[in-house]
């Protein structure tokens, strides 16, 4: 394996490790997407249970105000894990230039090796047709 193969692996490889910490964050993101719906939907299940009894909407207030610190704090975190998905886009994006960089350096060296190989055999084939020539001409002069 030449050094430039061990590059492109390389190059490979760390392309990806930032994809799949990208999809790690995304996934992320949306178990907190379903965090808020749940709590939109636990809201609704106690608001009902207020309207059904005193005691319960006596404690619907603070249940709410509970519900909206804990929603504004998903919030953050989804903006915080917004602001980690750009970056990891920005990371991919570097990664695949400097992978494509490698591959497009790899692909020609590999063309211009198999243009070597091929000139070579070409040139052996030349060389037993004029051997080849030349033994013939070498018999019809004998004859």
């Amino acid at each position: 394996m030449t050094a430039l193969d061990q590059l492109v692996r390389l190059h490979r490889w760390n392309l990806d490790e930032k994809r799949q910490k990208l999809a790690e964050l995304e996934r992320f993101r949306t178990k907190l997407l379903g965090n808020i719906e749940a709590l939109q939907a636990e809201l609704a299940r106690e608001q009902a249970a207020a309207e059904r009894s005193e005691i319960a909407s006596i404690s619907l207030p603070a249940f709410i105000k509970a519900t909206i610190d804990r929603r504004q704090k998903i919030e953050e975190s989804i903006a915080g894990v917004d602001r980690s998905i750009a970056f990891a886009r920005d990371e991919i994006a570097q990664a695949f230039q400097e992978f494509k960089k490698y591959e497009t350096a790899h692909g020609n060296h590999q063309r211009r090796e198999a243009l070597k190989q091929s000139r070579r055999e070409q040139n052996a084939s030349d060389e037993l047709g004029i051997d080849l020539h030349r033994r013939q001409a070498a018999g019809a002069a004998q004859s």
